[in-house]
């Protein structure tokens, strides 16, 4: 009898400890406290902190639909092009410590092709040997992403892959202040009185010495405008070149610039005066030239509309060149009209019309003259 009470006990005390556990209230634990965004305004308008850092990041970039024309082209040339920048920065006992990156990507017609050509893929202008233009077959649009930018800053030290030092020039869309992308470290000096000064250190070869070519430059900004005299030196080539860029508002209304450059020899930071239209003249030769001087005037006619005219002269390009392979001297004016229009803030169209008048030896077979121009719609962010 008394085994029997002491197991319908222990079962009743189970019972009512089971019954007691349900019952028990469900807990939930408290949500962790969110983290908002935090606007930085140390660096400017559209810097927000990373959360949980102290590091400032920006991003931004631009789109860009251009209808180019050519008077040596068979119709409209088509180009799209799209830039997506992040910029870093936080504060060190060094200086603003900064990081910056550009993707850039272009798109654009990528040629034709005929299979029942023997001549195969064409990229060139309609018609071509053996192809009839009612026989061609488009192969679409081409597109092309890179890094344009990539950049590692502390204080007045810079480092990594941009355009180079020596790449400035008026802002017109006929002229070329020479030079291309490098592989760079300098650093930036400013003084007072808006001076500053910078030397950097660049490469553009690959694999070919341990001679890196030199770039200055010394400018001044004040409230009239701008000055800068940029120098750069060729290891590769052995050759120099000089450049003086000056900016100044005359009036409210009007503005004007003014380009010199002097070439010792043909090298990479040559001015190219072939570039800006369809010569057939290969981009990627820099022929350069001894001298070199442009400038511009330009008007306001209100805080959205502005209007600009000018042009830019190339003495002896090629240097020595021309004599071997022209014949003779050979001297390039480039001219330019751009009208600029603010549509809304953020977007922008552009409108271009370019002239190149070539003065060379009949034996060179150059054409004497060239029209080209493009309109440009743009939209940053």
């Amino acid at each position: 009898m008394k085994l029997k009470s002491l197991l319908i006990g222990s079962a009743a005390l189970a019972a009512a400890a089971t019954g007691a556990k349900a019952a028990d209230p469900i807990i939930v634990p408290e949500p962790e406290p969110m983290e908002y965004v935090r606007v930085c305004d140390v660096y400017g308008a559209g810097f927000f902190y990373i959360p949980g850092t102290e590091t400032c990041l920006k991003i931004g970039g631009m789109v860009r639909y251009q209808i180019n024309w050519d008077e040596n082209d068979d119709g409209w040339k088509k180009f799209a092009r799209g830039e997506l920048n992040i910029d870093a920065r936080s504060e060190t006992e060094y200086g603003t410590l900064g990081a910056f990156i550009k993707l850039r990507a272009d798109s654009n017609h990528a040629g034709y092709t005929n299979p029942a050509s023997p001549w195969g893929t064409i990229v060139g202008p309609l018609p071509a040997p053996g192809v009839n233009d009612g026989d061609a077959l488009s192969l679409g649009v081409g597109s092309s992403v890179g890094l344009q930018q990539a950049i590692i800053s502390l204080g007045g030290l810079s480092m990594g892959l941009s355009d180079t030092l020596y790449d400035a020039s008026i802002s017109g869309e006929f002229d070329n202040g020479g030079g291309d992308r490098v592989h760079f470290i300098n650093y930036t000096f400013a003084g007072g009185n808006g001076f500053t000064a910078t030397l950097a250190l660049e490469e553009a070869d690959t694999n070919y010495d341990y001679t890196p070519n030199f770039v200055g430059k010394v400018g001044v900004a004040q409230g009239w405008g701008t000055a800068d005299f940029y120098a750069a030196y060729d290891a590769t080539a052995e050759e120099f070149a000089l450049k003086g860029i000056i900016k100044a508002d005359l009036t409210e209304r009007v503005f004007a610039e003014a380009m010199a450059i002097y070439e010792s020899g043909m090298n990479f930071y040559s001015t190219d005066p072939f570039n800006l239209n369809g010569l057939g003249i290969p981009s990627t030769i820099r022929f350069g030239s001894q001298w070199s001087i442009g400038g511009l005037v330009g008007y306001k006619f209100t805080p959205k509309l502005k209007a600009s005219l000018g042009a830019q002269y190339y003495d002896k390009v090629g240097h020595d060149l021309p004599a071997a392979v022209w014949g003779g001297d050979v001297d390039v004016i480039n001219a330019g009209l751009t009208v600029d229009y603010e549509i809304v803030e953020n977007f922008d169209a552009k409108l271009a019309v370019n002239y190149t008048n070539i003065d060379a030896p009949a034996s060179a077979g150059l054409p004497d003259d060239n029209w080209s121009g493009f309109v440009r719609f743009q939209r940053n962010f």
